[in-house]
């Protein structure tokens, strides 16, 4: 496809778009955004983007009140928000070291919260160690393996 027909197949697309109701967000690699979930008790999704927190939250909220089967039971939470910067996620990935007696470190799989990481790493210490009652974990350990994860 030559560079003068891209304009062409965009403009269809987008006019094709309108016509159907639907609604069209255009959001480049590059550029920076939030990206909400709201759910309902039928553990229906609804995933919302804007340029702001506040925008997305409200347009993942007002489209579980327009869609679920259970509008009253929709929730939108912080934590189900994530800043994407330059299209990388800047939700925090946290990994924690659990050691034993031997000093055999025990890394846990990756975790949004510090403290469940830390948890998974003491628990697959205990699982997998040959002296399990000696496994230990010191917060110290832990690491915020999303290096894009300090703010937005």
């Amino acid at each position: 496809m030559n560079n003068r027909m891209i304009p062409i197949v965009f403009v269809s697309l987008l006019l094709t778009s309108f016509a159907y109701g639907a609604d069209v967000v255009l959001i480049s690699r590059e550029k920076n955004y939030w990206q909400c979930t709201a759910s309902d008790r039928d553990e229906k999704q609804w995933v919302a983007r804007s340029e702001y927190e506040r925008g997305a939250t409200n347009k993942a909220f007002e489209g579980c009140k327009k869609e679920s089967r259970l509008p009253a039971s929709c929730k939108v939470a912080k934590e189900n928000c994530e800043a994407i910067v330059k299209g990388v996620s800047t939700r925090p990935m946290w990994q924690c070291t659990a050691l034993d007696q031997m000093a055999k470190p025990w890394r846990s799989s990756f975790y949004p919260q510090r403290d469940d990481a830390a948890l998974g790493a003491k628990a697959y210490c205990q699982h997998n160690s040959s002296i399990p009652d000696t496994c230990y974990i010191n917060l110290l350990t832990c690491k915020n393996m999303n290096t894009l994860g300090r703010g937005f």
